[in-house]
């Protein structure tokens, strides 16, 4: 990426550049020709294609340049004939055992005549024939409405290749009129076969195959357009035989290797679902001895490799899933409480600091919407925190996506923090010791998401706010409690406060003490915090110079509920409740209850906006 161009850039859609510039190289393998019509394509077609389960498209190359699905089609049939027959009555016509040959191998039962799975050319013929229609025309038709809900747009058939495959396919006619003649095709063969040369010729594009693959992996429905392509009782049906059939006699190797299951077609196509992900499409017309597509192939081990892609690592979660929630520092702001004109400050400007709060499981699919997310926002935004402390696992695709968009925001200038990864090993490995560039102690800085956002908000407001963070004392005139008090009434309350200090770290009360006093702060900083299953504790507030604590014990119980601990020298005073004339009292209450309301009101807006407890 070059210059802000953020509206082009993402980890996927750049790491699939590189993947293609490297491969695009390769010059082995040859251009199928036993079909004469295929023979025109030229060796330098390349393009890839990735759809994740939530609609996000990346396409480099020739990914929409159109080309005939051939075999992939034999994946679409199976799921209509499945559909159509259910998965016993369709078993009784085809197999699902491995074939160990090539495509175009009769491989068929000695009893029964049965092909033994339907991505060969055997058992493609026979799930075409299963599908039920009063014409051939109807059968192909029925064909064309599945791709449709696939892809998301109409398909045709491209004549020159139909022709192409019916004026030289003896073989696949040979294989029909056995089929016949064992009675799993029962009608005309010839008609049959048509249909499934038609079928074969369909046209198609990279882009579609990543989307076809995208329906498979999304359960059966189209992450775009929500159309169901597939019934999702049989999804896992043709997956189970794309995994195991669906690349020939490569198929082994291929769910060994790569394990995602696909599909492959030697006009250089092929489609693969990794369940829960994303589809996959590549297009490259140069083939290997088997009928794969040579620099499809390394697509997808490259991809499989280097993120640790694998059919048995099982993925359950989305982005919808995982980013719990998302704002900024105008809506949700930190613990610490802020002075009047600080709060204006980060009401205004607060958009430029971004929170993003993940859970679950983090795999390479929902990784991508989120960091899309992130991106999708990045205008105007100079700080961004990703807190993962509701996240119970990030894969290692998930960990090379964010080390990625971490030195890319660092490379440009923005300050990015990874909080609640303390338990996320793997995950500050990588960053600290895998991932060259990338200032691993900065992203790390913050174990909490909340003294994450103290920092930016701090940050912000220095921007505007000249002389803010300095340490000056504010006496009690300056308190917020004081305001508008009259000489003789703070006459009154100086009469009924001691001033105190504490050092860095000492407890100024604990909870479960009695509530008979209040603190004003004049200098220094006081966290109010609560212990929380034994040794932990969570900060409820930092109060500041200018501000009070342990107020509302005038009107709740005079317990403390919870502890005040000094976070760096602090000067106070403190007023005892007891010493307090009523209408003194009466004025501070009316204080108190205006910032109690205040501060009730900016909790109810937080959870609104987080739909949950903080």
């Amino acid at each position: 990426m070059t210059g802000h161009d953020w509206g082009q850039w993402l980890p996927v859609q750049e790491y699939l550049e590189d993947l293609h510039a490297r491969l695009a190289q390769i010059d082995d393998g040859e251009v199928a020709s036993y079909i004469p019509e295929l023979a025109r394509a030229r060796r330098d077609w390349f393009g890839i294609a990735l759809v994740t389960v939530d609609g996000n498209v990346y396409q480099v190359g020739d990914a929409r340049r159109p080309f005939t699905v051939q075999s992939i089609s034999k994946a679409i049939s199976f799921g209509i004939a499945l559909e159509e027959s259910g998965s016993e009555v369709a078993a009784g016509k085809v197999g699902v055992e491995p074939s160990g040959e090539a495509f175009n191998s009769i491989s068929l039962e000695p009893d029964t005549g049965r092909p033994l799975n339907p991505m060969i050319n055997a058992g493609a013929i026979a799930t075409t024939g299963m599908i039920a229609a009063e014409s051939p025309d109807q059968r192909l038709g029925r064909i064309l409405e599945s791709f449709h809900r696939y892809t998301g747009h109409p398909v045709t058939v491209d004549e020159d290749v139909y022709r192409s495959e019916h004026d030289t396919g003896h073989r696949n006619r040979a294989i029909a009129h056995l089929l016949r003649n064992a009675d799993i095709l029962t009608d005309d063969p010839e008609e049959a076969l048509d249909v499934y040369f038609r079928q074969c010729s369909i046209l198609i594009n990279a882009r579609d195959l990543a989307l076809m693959g995208a329906c498979l992996a999304n359960g059966g429905v189209n992450p775009i357009t929500g159309v169901v392509a597939l019934d999702k009782r049989y999804v896992e049906k043709v997956l189970s035989v794309m995994s195991t059939c669906g690349m020939y006699d490569y198929s082994g190797s291929w769910v060994y290797s790569v394990g995602m299951p696909a599909k492959s077609g030697v006009g250089g196509g092929i489609m693969a679902a990794l369940p829960g992900q994303f589809g996959l499409g590549i297009f490259s017309p140069p083939l290997d001895r088997k009928g794969n597509s040579v620099r499809g192939i390394r697509v997808c081990e490259e991809l499989s490799q280097d993120f640790g892609l694998h059919l048995f690592k099982v993925a359950r979660a989305t982005s919808s899933s995982v980013l719990r929630a998302s704002y900024d520092a105008s809506a949700i702001t930190s613990k610490r409480i802020h002075h009047e004109s600080e709060r204006d400050i980060l009401h205004r400007h607060g958009g430029g600091i971004r929170v993003y709060e993940l859970q679950g499981e983090l795999m390479f699919g929902s990784t991508d919407s989120v960091i899309k997310a992130i991106v999708g926002n990045i205008d105007g935004t100079r700080h961004v925190i990703v807190d993962f402390g509701r996240v119970v696992e990030i894969d290692s695709a998930s960990s090379r996506l964010l080390a990625t968009l971490a030195g890319t925001l660092q490379a440009q200038g923005r300050q990015l923090y990874f909080t609640g990864t303390d338990d996320k090993f793997a995950f500050r490995r990588l960053l600290t010791k895998g991932t060259p560039g990338v200032d691993a102690a900065s992203l790390l800085r913050f174990a909490e998401k909340d003294r994450a956002l103290e920092w930016c908000e701090d940050e912000l407001i220095g921007s505007h706010q000249p002389g803010f963070g300095d340490d000056a004392e504010i006496p009690l005139e300056g308190q917020y409690l004081c305001r508008g008090l009259a000489p003789e009434e703070m006459a009154m309350l100086y009469r009924a406060c001691r001033k105190r200090t504490f050092a860095a770290g000492e407890v100024v009360f604990r909870a479960a003490e009695p509530g008979e006093s209040f603190f004003l702060i004049v200098a220094g900083r006081v966290d109010i915090v609560v212990r929380i299953q034994g040794r932990r504790e969570r900060r409820l507030a930092t109060i500041r110079a200018g501000m009070s604590f342990g107020e509302f014990a005038m009107v709740t119980e005079p317990v403390r509920s919870a502890e005040a601990r000094a976070v760096t020298a602090t000067t106070c005073y403190e007023v005892a409740f007891e010493k307090l004339g009523e209408s003194l009292k009466a004025r501070l209450l009316a204080a108190v209850a205006r910032e109690l309301s205040r501060r009730l009101t900016k909790e109810a807006r937080e959870l609104q906006l987080l739909g949950g407890p903080l």
